[in-house]
């Protein structure tokens, strides 16, 4: 625990708001940071760890999300859809409606239906066919899409190309944020 909050979590801090900055459009909601305390965990060490940037001030994982983070193979950045809005979501829209955006990121991105776990699938045609279909088709399931980069890559060499990469990934998945980010919006107005 205290390498993630000596060295991890300043890390993230420190380029949060440059990430938010990126992901910030005129005339819409401004991003929040928001690093994972593991308030819950006093010894043993989270497997993962991460920060998230949503819309909202106070939470995220009820809210659409992207995640900047850490397992002990890979870094990952990603946009979720996490059990806590998944309800909002399928109120509002259609994934399917989401499949041609899906389908039209880089051959290198990934895509899962737990963001608990580490593995993921190749963002195909097939594979994100399948991820919108389990995530309408099951109660537990939700809907993560980025990139991963595995530990030893050579871009952890070269700190500008990682932090490029990672702003290049966040302005990618942001076409397929903001549809979501609408229908939770208006699911969420009285």
């Amino acid at each position: 625990m205290r390498l993630i909050k000596t060295v991890i979590d300043p890390k993230f801090e420190q380029l949060a708001p440059t990430i938010i900055t990126s992901l910030q459009t005129p005339g819409k909601p401004a991003f929040y940071a928001h690093v994972a305390k593991h308030l819950r965990r006093f010894k043993n060490p989270p497997v993962d760890t991460w920060v998230a940037f949503s819309q909202n001030k106070r939470s995220y994982k009820a809210w659409p999300h992207f995640e900047l983070g850490l397992w002990p193979d890979r870094l990952f950045i990603y946009f979720d859809i996490l059990d806590e809005c998944k309800p909002a979501v399928q109120a509002r829209m259609r994934l399917t409606d989401l499949a041609p955006l899906l389908t039209a990121l880089p051959a290198d991105y990934v895509i899962s239906n737990n963001h608990g776990v580490p593995s993921t699938q190749p963002a195909t045609p097939a594979h994100i066919m399948q991820a919108i279909q389990k995530f309408d088709q099951y109660k537990h399931s939700e809907l993560v899409v980025g990139r991963a980069v595995l530990a030893g890559d050579p871009l952890f060499e070269d700190a500008d190309m990682l932090n490029r990469l990672i702003i290049t990934t966040f302005k990618q998945l942001l076409p397929i944020y903001q549809p979501v980010m609408a229908a939770v919006s208006a699911e969420r107005e009285p």
